[in-house]
């Protein structure tokens, strides 16, 4: 009978140890793992700003209307629109950060990694601007290379409405006077949200976790350029 007793005291430390170590683990771990994605999340949402820049650039240049618009669904609506494909070819063209989004991809083929790796050396030594113009040019000559570059610009187009940390929509303001167009995207948060993230036992308690605005683009300057 002591021996029973003695087994079952036993196997009761073992557990106890074997949850404090899972407790020690989970303890490190899941900060990191809320500052990681909080990490990710910040690139995410600035890289939708650029994105969101480029569509405007588009819809300011071809639209007609000779201005910016300040609904975001107006420029991507606009350039998916377009059956003949050339405005979604003009945005993947100017939108540098797509582009190496795009080689990303299409490097894990040899054929395309050669092609790349090629017209950048080439736009390198020639001192060229249009690099990215040139190298996709070239990849969409491949009907299978077209379609991946397609695929992903529309891809891209369709996740642009919400930055990713609290599932709000960019604030976009487009100015019009009869001397200049400007156009301001930003970050949508704000305070209350960070102040919502403080108050979240779990996540600022525990995790440490702390969010701030993402940053803005205004009249094409990244605020974030200035935290290089």
């Amino acid at each position: 009978m002591a021996k029973k007793v003695k087994a079952r005291g036993s196997i009761i430390y073992k557990i106890i140890i074997v949850a404090l170590v899972v407790g020690l683990i989970w303890s490190i771990e899941y900060p990191k793992s809320l500052w990681k994605n909080e990490e990710k999340n910040a690139q995410i949402c600035r890289n939708h700003m650029e994105h969101i820049l480029y569509a405007e650039l588009i819809y300011l240049s071809y639209s007609g209307a000779d201005t910016y618009t300040d609904t975001l669904k107006n420029a991507i609506d606009f350039i998916k629109n377009d059956t003949t494909g050339l405005l979604l070819k003009r945005f993947t063209d100017i939108d540098s950060t797509l582009a190496e989004r795009i080689y990303d991809v299409l490097e894990k083929d040899t054929t395309a990694a050669a092609i790349i790796d090629t017209l950048y050396d080439y736009g390198y030594a020639m001192d060229l601007d249009t690099t990215n113009v040139l190298i996709l040019d070239s990849l969409r000559t491949y009907e299978k290379y077209k379609r991946v570059i397609d695929s992903m610009a529309l891809n891209v187009l369709d996740e642009l409405f919400l930055c990713p940390t609290v599932l709000d929509s960019y604030k976009i303001v487009a100015l019009d006077t009869s001397v200049i167009k400007e156009l301001y995207i930003y970050c949508p948060i704000d305070s209350l949200d960070s102040l919502r993230v403080a108050k979240d036992f779990l996540l600022n308690k525990i995790g440490g976790l702390r969010i701030s605005n993402h940053g803005a683009i205004e009249n094409g300057d990244r605020s974030w350029s200035e935290e290089d």
